[in-house]
């Protein structure tokens, strides 16, 4: 009896140092524009240079939608967002439309929890350990994204000259906010980076492997840093963005810089001092960030992790950072939709850039591939492993999408990077002309090529490619349906839905603590003309479900 002890004892020790797969660490911050991790980079970022190194950057990177919990939902369950069906309110739900909208809880139907990357991998016999932000489940979020994603198709009055448009933020961001001395502004993140890299050194390396997440807030506006790291930023050498004036931009551009508050008749908005201020601050986090980053590395060092330890570096969207008029994400350009993804350690045997096209949906079917776990069938990304091992993959795609439809805009849209170009389609594809930018001529998006006709067939072409990729037009009209099926389900659970939306009361929504529409000033602008922001609202929820083109217009039904 004790001879079979010892060998069952002698086969399971055998059995826990014969799995020498890789450990894999994924640090996922926010807010993050990749091209800020090229070579020539304003910010410094010696510990990212480190990583980058020692494995893979992908310089065409990303996100499937760029903002929180759609970008997150979508990467971790490796479905583009059109393809995460889940029951919400009792209400079927296609996608991840909004920051409202993610994975559905374990036992509710469709896509849930249990369908996403961490619990793949612990059940192919990983450890897990996750901190810090997740935000990938259905239900999320503050009342204002509810209301204001629902009511995208809802015309509201409003007057950018004289109250700066219906807009739902501040001053387009506010202004850098500078502690003094080391003080930061992030230490919820640092009090998780204690926790994670506490974790990493209590990690053997002979023990099972394991997948390591953190969820960093940092490099979310507000932009908040400390003097430390602002010092370390070279401010002389920003060029704050030129402003348009505003009826040169495209119609859904306009009603996006309005009501991010981007449009407000303040005048030192549109100065350098200002802008150079907000970027600086912008950097300067990214700055500490890198600072966050050199701590893990310093742990898998004194742990002994690093030689079998993945590192996976990259952000959930960009930040405008100023650039057509706009802060914050939600949008196509650059600024918002590309973002970094860093990749170094065991299996990578390629060192260097890769110029290839590719999303975050790929990093599922990735990183099980590189941790020898079976992959799921329902996956939408391609695994960039070929990408890893030798600089290039002739099996990956050539193109992407992208896509979005929640708050801070009045109407869906959908991108298809593919060679040197970028096209966006609004709506159904009807309501406005869509737009094409050469992005190796026109870096900065602000020649839309689609308004030349020589450009039509090209526009047709990618058209009809966007369009085989995915349905927009009946994705628009789906999410226009989701926006009324949804905000009625509120109508009908909150009875005072009249009150809560012009302020005078809160909510009471489970899991919402107190929802307060004046918190985010929604309720401020709703109040410079009731009358009118409830007969649109009215009028929106009582009509069929329809796409309402984007006004090109500086005032709207404003009363005289």
């Amino acid at each position: 009896m004790m001879a079979r002890a010892l060998g069952i004892i002698l086969m399971l020790a055998l059995g826990a140092a014969a799995d020498k797969r890789p450990n894999i660490l994924f640090l996922h911050d926010e807010s993050t524009d990749g091209r800020l991790y090229n070579q020539g980079s304003p910010v410094p970022i010696p510990n990212i240079r480190k990583v980058q190194a020692r494995g893979v950057t992908f310089k065409k990177h990303y996100v499937n939608s760029p903002i929180c919990a759609p970008s997150r939902s979508s990467m971790w369950s490796g479905r583009q967002p059109h393809n995460i069906p889940h029951m919400h309110n009792n209400i079927s739900v296609g996608g991840s439309w909004n920051n409202y909208e993610g994975v559905g809880l374990n036992g509710t139907g469709g896509t849930t929890e249990s369908d996403l990357m961490h619990m793949y991998l612990a059940k192919g016999g990983y450890s897990t350990f996750l901190v810090g932000k997740t935000d990938w489940v259905a239900g999320g979020h503050d009342i204002t994204t509810m209301v204001d994603s629902w009511s995208i198709y809802a015309r509201f009055p409003y007057s950018q000259p004289k109250e700066g448009g219906f807009h739902i933020w501040g001053d387009c961001g506010g202004n850098l906010s500078v502690l003094p001395g080391n003080q930061s502004a992030h230490e919820s993140d640092w009090k998780n980076v204690e926790k994670g890299t506490a974790w990493l050194r209590e990690q053997g390396p002979n023990q099972e492997p394991f997948f390591a997440y953190q969820g960093f807030n940092i490099v979310h506006p507000k932009y908040d840093t400390s003097q430390v790291y602002l010092d370390r930023i070279n401010q002389s050498a920003i060029e704050p963005p030129t402003w348009r004036p505003l009826l040169e931009n495209h119609p859904c551009d306009l009603q996006t810089i309005m009501k991010k508050g981007c449009a407000l008749p303040l005048d030192y908005l549109n100065t350098s001092e200002h802008k150079r201020g907000v970027i600086a601050g912008y950097y300067a986090m990214i700055a500490e960030y890198d600072d966050m980053i050199g701590e893990y590395l310093q742990a898998l060092d004194d742990a002994g992790l690093t030689e079998n330890t993945i590192i996976v570096l990259s952000s959930d969207h960009g930040d405008m950072q100023m650039q057509h008029e706009q802060f914050y994400k939600m949008v196509a350009y650059e600024a918002s939709s590309h973002v970094p993804l860093v990749i170094a350690g065991p299996g990578v045997t390629y060192q260097g850039e890769v110029d290839a096209i590719t999303s975050m949906v790929d990093l599922f079917p990735t990183l099980l591939d590189l941790a020898s776990v079976p992959k799921p069938a329902f996956l939408d990304g391609t695994s960039l492993v070929p990408f890893l091992q030798t600089g290039s993959s002739p099996s990956h795609p050539t193109e992407i999408i992208s896509q979005f439809h929640g708050e801070n805009l009045v109407m869906s849209w959908y991108m298809l990077r593919t060679a040197d170009v970028k096209y966006i389609a609004w709506g159904t594809g009807t309501q406005h002309v869509p737009q094409l930018f050469n992005l190796t001529s026109d870096p900065n998006e602000y020649t839309n090529l689609a308004l030349d006709p020589d450009y039509s067939t090209l526009v047709s072409q990618l058209d009809q490619r966007l369009q085989s990729l995915i349905d927009y037009p009946n994705v628009t009209m789906e999410v226009a349906k989701y926006n009324q099926d949804m905000a009625r389900w509120w109508m009908d659970t909150e009875s005072n839905w009249r009150s809560i939306l012009n302020g005078s009361e809160t909510g009471n929504l489970p899991n919402k603590g107190q929802d307060d529409l004046n918190a985010d000033g929604w309720a401020s602008v709703w109040m410079l003309d009731p009358e009118g922001c409830q007969a649109a609202w009215d009028k929106w929820i009582n009509s069929p479900p329809a796409i309402t083109p984007c006004l090109d217009v500086l005032e709207y039904n404003w009363p005289q």
